[in-house]
């Protein structure tokens, strides 16, 4: 792969991923308001919800996209060269801590949607938190924590 791609499809990533973190930090927050709000507005924030969800959507699959691309570098598959143990680790918070997250937050503006308003789980924010926390620390660190 081309070096310019490469640089290419690293700012297409970063950019999805700002959106897609984001777009779940503002979901998060609006279901949390919206367990309280008046009945009368619950129809707008569930539009609200569901459109700022399609968009996360959206960030999530290109972030998703650009960085399994990014994976096959000019020297080859990356995961496969030495010194890359911290992007496992990344990888697999990014699938336990992120994807989960994700997951449970559209669960949520669809059963809101159906009138089954509950509180969103704190542990959810902790979660969501604790990951994006280690995932910066891998993006940054990692590479020269895990040189040989």
């Amino acid at each position: 792969m081309d070096s310019n791609i490469l640089l290419w499809l690293r700012a297409g990533h970063v950019i999805s991923l700002f959106l897609w973190v984001g777009g779940l930090f503002a979901i998060y927050w609006m279901l949390r308001l919206h367990a309280h709000a008046p009945k009368e507005a619950h129809e707008k924030l569930t539009l609200m919800e569901r459109s700022l969800a399609l968009a996360t959507d959206v960030a999530s699959a290109v972030a998703i996209g650009t960085g399994v691309a990014m994976l096959f570098q000019p020297h080859g598959f990356y995961l496969g060269l030495a010194g890359a143990g911290w992007l496992h680790i990344k990888l697999t918070v990014v699938v336990l801590g992120v994807l989960p997250v994700h997951g449970i937050l559209r669960g949520k503006i669809k059963k809101f949607g159906l009138g089954q308003i509950a509180p969103v789980p704190q542990w959810l924010w902790s979660l969501f938190l604790a990951a994006i926390t280690v995932i910066v620390i891998l993006v940054f660190r990692g590479p020269l924590m895990f040189a040989k």
